[in-house]
C-alpha cells in the first residue's frame, strides 16, 4: 500500500498514536525547561537546587515506570490510554497548584512519568501491536508527535507565558488536555476498532503479575539484552546531556548560542524526514537489519561537531543527531515486536523505556563534571565517538549472531 493511501485509511487509528507522542511533550526536558526560570524564582531554588529535584523526579519516574508500563500487556488498551490520559492532566494540575516545592516535586514526577514515559509508550505499543504489515509505516507516522511538540509547543508556551503567570500556563496546558486530548482518544475508540484488533483481554490476577515478572527475568537474562542496550541508550544519553549544556558547548566550539540554536529547525526537520523514510524500509528489510547501523549518523554528526570547521557544521552536527533520533524512534518499537513478539511489547519496551529515562538522569551529571573539570569539549566528543562504534558493533553481533546467543 503506497504511504498516502495508507494515511488516509488509517488516519484515525494513527492520530491515536501521534496525539500521545505530541502531547508526551508536556513531560519532555525540553518543554519544562521553559518553566525553570519561574521555578527558581518562585520557590527561591539555586540551578543545582533545582537540578537535584529534577534528577530525583526522573530517577523516580523511571523506577516506576516498568510496573506501570507492563499493565498495557492486561489491561484494554482504551482504558490504558485513558488512565495514561488521566495521569498527564492530574500531572498539569499540580503543576498548577504546586504552591510548595513538594507539590513542585510530584508535579515533575507525574510530568516524567506519564508524559515521557507512558505517553510514547502508549502510543508505539498500540501501533505496533494493531498493524503488522504496515507497522513500520505506521510507527513513522504516530512518531511524528515529537518532533511536531518541539517545534510548535515552546513557541505556544513562550507566547503564553509572556503574558500570564506560570500556574496558570499550566491551568491552561491541563484545560487542552482536559477539554481537547481526551474527547479525542474516546472519540478515536469509538469510531475505530483499535480496541478490539489490540490485544485480547486478560484477566487480572497474581498469575499475571508472575508472568510479567518472570518476563522481565527473562528478557534480563538473555545475552542479546546486554548486546542491545547500549545502542538503545546512547542517543538519548548524548542528546540530552549535549543539549543540555549546548550554550557551553557552543563557546567552545566557536559557534553561538543563536546559531545551535537555529539549528534545532535541522535537528527537528531531519527527524521528520528519517521516522517517514524508515517506515517503507523496515517494512521491507526489518527493523533487525536496520537497527545495528541506525547510530551511524549520530556519529557522524559527533565527528563533524570534533572538526567543526565553520559555523555551517553546526547546523549538519543537529541534522545527523536528528536522523538518528528518527530512525530509533520508530525502529526501536518494530524490533520489540520482531524479536519479543506482540504479546510482550509492553513488558519489554517499558523496561527498555525505564532504563533509557534512567541514562538520561545521569547524563546531565557526568557532562556537568566533565565540564566543571576542564575536560575539552573535544575530548568529550570522542569519548562519544566511541560509544557509538562500540554500540553499533554489539548490536550487530547480538542480532546477527541470535541464535548462538540464545543456546549459550
Amino acid at each position: 500500500m503506497s504511504y498516502l493511501a495508507f494515511v488516509l485509511q488509517e488516519r484515525k487509528v494513527l492520530s491515536f498514536g501521534l496525539s500521545f507522542t505530541f502531547f508526551s511533550s508536556f513531560g519532555q526536558t525540553f518543554l519544562i525547561s521553559l518553566f525553570v526560570p519561574f521555578f527558581l524564582t518562585d520557590f527561591n531554588l539555586s540551578n543545582a537546587a533545582f537540578g537535584s529535584i529534577y534528577s530525583g523526579a526522573t530517577l523516580a519516574s523511571a523506577a516506576i515506570l516498568p510496573y506501570l508500563g507492563k499493565w498495557i500487556d492486561v489491561l484494554p488498551i482504551g482504558r490504558y490510554s485513558l488512565y495514561v490520559a488521566s495521569g498527564l492532566l492530574v500531572a498539569a494540575l499540580t503543576m498548577a497548584f504546586s504552591w510548595h516545592i513538594g507539590f513542585l516535586f510530584a508535579g515533575i514526577l507525574m510530568l516524567r512519568l506519564a508524559g515521557q514515559g507512558l505517553s510514547g509508550h502508549t502510543a508505539e505499543t498500540a501501533m505496533a501491536r494493531y498493524f503488522n504489515l504496515q507497522r513500520g509505516k505506521a510507527l513513522s507516522i504516530s512518531s511524528l508527535g515529537y518532533p511536531i511538540g518541539e517545534g510548535l509547543l515552546p513557541v505556544a508556551i513562550a507566547a503564553v507565558l509572556a503574558i500570564t503567570s506560570w500556574r496558570v500556563t499550566w491551568g491552561i496546558i491541563a484545560g487542552v488536555i482536559a477539554f481537547v486530548f481526551i474527547p479525542y482518544i474516546l472519540y478515536v475508540l469509538r469510531k475505530t476498532e483499535i480496541e478490539e484488533r489490540n490485544h485480547t483481554v486478560k484477566k487480572t490476577s497474581q498469575s499475571d503479575d508472575e508472568s510479567s515478572s518472570n518476563a522481565y527475568m527473562q528478557i534480563v537474562g538473555e545475552p542479546r539484552f546486554w548486546f542491545i542496550l547500549p545502542a538503545v541508550l546512547i542517543p538519548p544519553f548524548w542528546a540530552t546531556g549535549l543539549f543540555l549544556y549546548q550554550v557551553s558547548i557552543a563557546e567552545q566550539l566557536g559557534w553561538t548560542a543563536a546559531i545551535i540554536a537555529s539549528a534545532f529547525i535541522f535537528f527537528a526537520s531531519a527527524r521528520i524526514i528519517s521516522s517517514l523514510g524508515v517506515g517503507p524500509v523496515i517494512d521491507k528489510l526489518s527493523a533487525q537489519t536496520i537497527f545495528p547501523f541506525y547510530l551511524i549518523p549520530l556519529g557522524l554528526g559527533l565527528g563533524m561537531a570534533y572538526f567543526h570547521p565553520g559555523v555551517w557544521s553546526a547546523f549538519v552536527y543537529m541534522a545527523l543527531i536528528g536522523m538518528t533520533m528518527g530512525f530509533g524512534s520508530t525502529t526501536k518499537s518494530a524490533l520489540w515486536a520482531e524479536i519479543y513478539g506482540e504479546d510482550m511489547i509492553g513488558t519489554v519496551r517499558s523496561l527498555f523505556a525505564s532504563v533509557m529515562v534512567f541514562s538520561t538522569a545521569i547524563s546531565p551529571f557526568l557532562l556537568g563534571w566533565l565540564l566543571d573539570n576542564n575536560v575539552a569539549m573535544e575530548s568529550i566528543l570522542l569519548y562519544a565517538i566511541g560509544t557509538v562504534v562500540i554500540g553499533s558493533i554489539l548490536s550487530y553481533v547480538g542480532l546477527r549472531n541470535e541464535p548462538e546467543l540464545q543456546e549459550s
